[in-house]
């Protein structure tokens, strides 16, 4: 029998976190190389920014590993911290900046870091 884990209300409005910018592609793909966190690139290609726990558990990951796989995309700047304005401020929000989202004709939703591309 598969248990739903609750889900936290994401911010209204989020508030985002300065990022820095995209490293070099290298950075990139070493931050991809993990399949943990290609499946978290995938969930929040669409724009949603859900919180932590929410993701760790929707991927089947400890919310703890989860965390570390989100600051280390963090710090190569492919996925940046929302932090919530009337949520609850412990949990943490982490999404991919609008300039790298978009969506082709053919609904494919495209992640464009420079010389990186990822489509899903």
């Amino acid at each position: 029998m598969s248990e739903t884990a609750p889900t936290t209300n994401p911010p209204s409005e989020p508030v985002q976190v300065p990022a820095r910018q995209t490293g070099a592609p290298v950075d990139v793909l070493v931050a991809m190389a993990d399949p943990v966190r290609y499946a978290v690139m995938k969930e929040l290609s669409d724009g949603s920014y859900p919180a932590v726990k929410d993701l760790a558990a929707k991927l089947h990951c400890h919310p703890d590993q989860m965390g570390r796989h989100l600051q280390r995309m963090c710090k190569a700047g492919i996925v940046m911290e929302v932090r919530a304005s009337e949520a609850d401020k412990r949990s943490r929000y982490y999404m991919v900046p609008k300039e790298f989202r978009r969506t082709l004709p053919d609904g494919t939703r495209v992640l464009d870091f420079g010389k990186i591309v990822l489509r899903f």
